[in-house]
């Protein structure tokens, strides 16, 4: 206390205002959760609590904005190319085949038969002169194909897309230089 007289007017004014700042902290009865003294009052902790809240929803609807309006663009905005279907239809020509009947390979049990109607898909209409001319040899790398097959060859879906494969790659190895697009069955019969 002694320093105390030494002081300027000014700093005994500040020391005074420290001293009843201090004392006054604990006279109202608010001291912190654990009884100390200086802890933040329980009203601070409420307020802090609800500033993390806004702040989250807030990020979290800027997210969401984000999200929306930048990274997950409408698919309108993205060019797509009309393709006129007839157009397209345009291009190809289809070749209709007589009926063709072969024997299947059997187990000596009975002879089973296979009939079958094509139509060969072709890229051009400009291709069918060509194709005629060299049909012989097309239908008769089918017959060949067909002949080998066995019942069990031909059974369910998956057997027939096996068949109008072999059909397909037999149409153009023996068809070159026309190029066959697609085989049509017409129908398919087997007996």
């Amino acid at each position: 206390m002694a320093d105390d007289d030494n002081q300027t007017p000014e700093e005994a004014e500040a020391t005074e205002a420290d001293t009843e700042a201090e004392e006054g902290e604990g006279a109202d009865g608010e001291e912190g959760a654990d009884g100390e003294e200086g802890a933040p009052p329980k009203k601070n902790k409420k307020l802090l609590f609800i500033l993390i809240g806004v702040g989250l929803l807030l990020g979290a609807g800027g997210g969401a904005a984000v999200y929306f309006l930048v990274l997950n663009k409408p698919a309108e905005e993205e060019v797509v190319e009309e393709v006129d279907p007839m157009a397209a239809l345009g291009q190809v020509a289809f070749y209709d085949l007589d009926q063709i009947s072969v024997n299947l390979m059997s187990d000596g049990r009975a002879n089973r038969f296979l009939k079958t109607k094509l139509t060969l898909e072709l890229y051009s209409e400009e291709d069918i002169p060509l194709l005629q001319k060299i049909l012989p040899r097309v239908v008769d790398d089918f017959q060949t194909y067909l002949r080998q097959l066995r019942v069990q060859d031909l059974q369910g879906s998956a057997g027939i897309h096996r068949l109008k494969e072999g059909l397909l790659i037999r149409a153009n190895q023996s068809a070159e230089p026309v190029r066959v697009k697609n085989v049509l069955f017409k129908e398919i019969i087997i007996q």
